[in-house]
């Protein structure tokens, strides 16, 4: 038996604390649906609360009150600062450079 199932959490609860803590109060996030979405709305209801969520579907400055179960979930436009065309997300925001770190998942 691991120490983290023996301490009451699974590898995977371990890592997405781990990762949330890896993001800064500054960053500018491109986030992934299910761990990654976990890990960065944990950093920012935690200890980066002006941290910037981005997801694919176009969302910018989004702060969901639940996770959202995908990027075209309605949490993520109604707590948005303000939503983009996905084309506009990729060119400006992606290539563009103005990404300081992503989170993503394997799909």
């Amino acid at each position: 038996m691991s120490e983290a199932s023996i301490l009451g959490f699974t590898p995977n609860e371990m890592m997405t604390i781990a990762a949330s803590r890896a993001l800064r109060n500054d960053d500018v996030c491109f986030v992934g649906i299910g761990a990654p979405s976990a890990a960065c709305n944990v950093a920012r209801l935690t200890h980066a609360p002006d941290i910037t969520l981005i997801y694919e579907s176009g969302t910018i400055g989004t702060a969901p009150d639940v996770l959202p179960l995908s990027i075209g979930d309605g949490e993520l436009c109604e707590t948005a600062i303000t939503t983009v065309a996905v084309p506009e997300m990729f060119r400006y925001w992606l290539q563009g450079g103005r990404i300081s770190i992503g989170f993503l998942g394997a799909a």
